[in-house]
């Protein structure tokens, strides 16, 4: 889909990609035993947001010397069908790093993994 948007997205001068990821795709907090998320094995989904974190930076990388800014966004743990009602975010919160990234500047970040303005770990 992202492929087939480029053409346009080259056109404009301030394209931003907004891929959506979880910090569940995080493999550096996966792998330490002390982060809050270790316990949180799903492999299919994890894996796929792991790909997508991938293609975020795959992408960064390819789009470097245009105007297209890529990043991938941890919305957070939002009470939806999936988090549930005891997710601690409403879904407003949730909407918030998604909204920041797409109305970043020139100088804001490319190839990032973003929750609420920080950078998390890949």
């Amino acid at each position: 889909m992202t492929q087939a948007f480029l053409p346009l997205l080259k056109k404009s001068d301030a394209g931003r990609i907004v891929n959506l990821s979880s910090i569940l795709a995080s493999m550096t907090l996966h792998s330490d035993p002390t982060s809050p998320i270790y316990g949180f094995k799903i492999p299919a989904y994890n894996v796929s947001k792991t790909a997508v974190n991938g293609w975020t930076v795959q992408l960064a990388y390819e789009l470097r010397d245009t105007k297209i800014k890529v990043n991938a966004a941890h919305p957070g743990y939002v009470k939806t069908d999936m988090g549930g009602p005891s997710a601690p975010m409403e879904i407003v919160d949730g909407a918030k790093t998604s909204v920041a990234l797409a109305l970043i500047d020139a100088s804001g970040p490319n190839g990032a993994y973003i929750h609420l303005g920080e950078p998390l770990p890949w």
